[in-house]
């Protein structure tokens, strides 16, 4: 018989789409215990990774780690090394520990490649971590909203992070918005290698995001790959960690949500809505390495 490599969330919404018989086959071709050389030669190549982890609370988080090409290190097909000295302004070191499970993407915004790998981490310090590879695959490139990146003068990686409630300047941010990132985790105490963290990319023209009268983010969920690995985790777990970055002033904000799925009951290209409930938001000031060239 032939392995499923999906969790059961995720075969729940293969099958509410009616892909579910599909996706088995479509699993066993595109999930990979290992990345492809290609795979380690982008993952050296990246001056960012965007991660998603548990914190010491067991709350989801979304961050990213910095640095000059050659912070990240693939010593093998299953292991990335990876310099964490230059994080996001939020990340600690004292929140991971060897055993967590951590997503990450790499993505490049000129080419408009990314791929991703869910981890294990095999050992953490101050100044590096290094994680072992329990599934790898490719993403399409179809809604990277194309940037040109450039260094950030202000980046502080000990910068000021603050709690506030939804707002003008935060609502604008959110709505003019092409793209966000979502961080979510699944975890039924079964250790198998396609549970844990998780961290996608959403992207669209500006707008693509919006928020209601009650302060709810609508999103339409795109047809991708039919992978659902995203929906899959929100779907047994509705809490996430969402990641918009303000490319222009160099500044970050995460809103921890909680996440309600919405099936369309009509003959519509989109069949689903996410809708976020925000918990909580937080901005983290100069916390970006890089911003959105002039």
């Amino acid at each position: 018989m032939m392995e499923n490599r999906w969790h059961q969330g995720e075969q729940l919404i293969q099958e509410l789409a009616g892909t579910k018989q599909k996706m088995v086959v479509v699993g066993q071709k595109y999930i990979r215990e290992y990345m492809p050389l290609q795979h380690q030669q982008f993952f050296q190549a990246q001056t960012m990774i965007f991660i998603a982890y548990r914190d010491a609370t067991a709350t989801i988080k979304s961050s990213v780690l910095f640095g000059e090409v050659g912070f990240i290190y693939s010593p093998s097909d299953t292991e990335l090394w990876i310099n964490t000295q230059n994080p996001m302004s939020d990340f600690r070191h004292d929140e991971v520990t060897v055993g967590d499970r951590i997503g990450l993407l790499g993505i490049e915004f000129n080419t408009k490649r990314r791929n991703r790998v869910n981890a294990i981490i095999t050992e953490i310090n101050q100044k590096y971590m290094k994680v072992s590879v329990l599934q790898s695959y490719g993403n399409c490139p179809k809604y990277i909203q194309p940037k040109t990146l450039v260094t950030n003068p202000q980046y502080d990686p000990s910068g000021l992070i603050s709690k506030t409630t939804l707002n003008n300047d935060i609502e604008s941010l959110i709505v003019q918005s092409d793209t966000f990132f979502i961080a979510s985790y699944f975890d039924d105490g079964k250790q198998k290698r396609n549970r844990g963290a998780d961290i996608s990319h959403r992207g669209g023209e500006v707008g693509f995001v919006k928020v209601n009268e009650s302060g709810q983010l609508l999103v339409e969920d795109y047809p991708g790959n039919g992978f659902f690995n995203t929906l899959g985790n929100l779907m047994a777990n509705p809490r996430a960690c969402l990641l918009f970055c303000d490319w222009r002033g160099g500044h970050a904000l995460q809103i921890k949500v909680t996440c309600e799925i919405i099936w369309s009951d009509k003959a519509s290209e989109t069949q689903r809505t996410l809708c976020f409930t925000p918990q909580e938001f937080t901005v983290l000031s100069n916390s970006l390495a890089f911003r959105h060239k002039a």
